[in-house]
């Protein structure tokens, strides 16, 4: 399989499982996307420009189930409806890909783009988004355990 397959594989499986999070709760197929035994090391954006450091998931500074809490409660607040993903390119084991988050209306309200580090394996070891996230909720705990 080439690289760019590969890359299309995690951003097709990307956008449903995201949703099926945050909508239904249910993070096994989002988790499926990413390294088990080792922390997420995550890159977001606030709308100051801001880069904001963390890590989720095992070891990491928030676990899937308060990223998944925290980030549900925002999307709610966004009217949201679904994401959608796709693979703009692989180099390496680098991915961008760009993602839209649709509201319950069918607009696209947020078009992000993000680079993916993949392992080996073809999970994913570190996200880092180019556009202010919008999961305030995820911002602050992280800001706070900085503090």
């Amino acid at each position: 399989m080439s690289a760019k397959a590969k890359g299309q594989e995690i951003a097709d499986k990307w956008g449903p499982a995201l949703t099926k999070m945050m909508v239904d709760g249910d993070m096994s197929d989002f988790k499926d996307i990413f390294v088990q035994d080792e922390p997420v090391y995550t890159v977001l954006q606030d709308a100051e420009g801001h880069e904001i450091e963390t890590s989720i998931g095992t070891d990491g500074e928030l676990s899937w189930d308060a990223f998944q809490e925290l980030s549900s409660k925002d999307l709610a607040s966004q009217n949201f409806d679904k994401i959608e993903a796709q693979c703009l390119g692989v180099l390496g084991d680098r991915m961008i890909m760009e993602t839209g988050r649709f509201n319950k209306d069918g607009v696209v309200y947020l078009e992000a783009y993000s680079l993916l580090t993949i392992d080996g394996n073809g999970k994913v070891t570190m996200v880092e988004a180019f556009a202010d996230s919008q999961l305030t909720s995820v911002q602050a705990a992280v800001t706070k355990t900085e503090e």
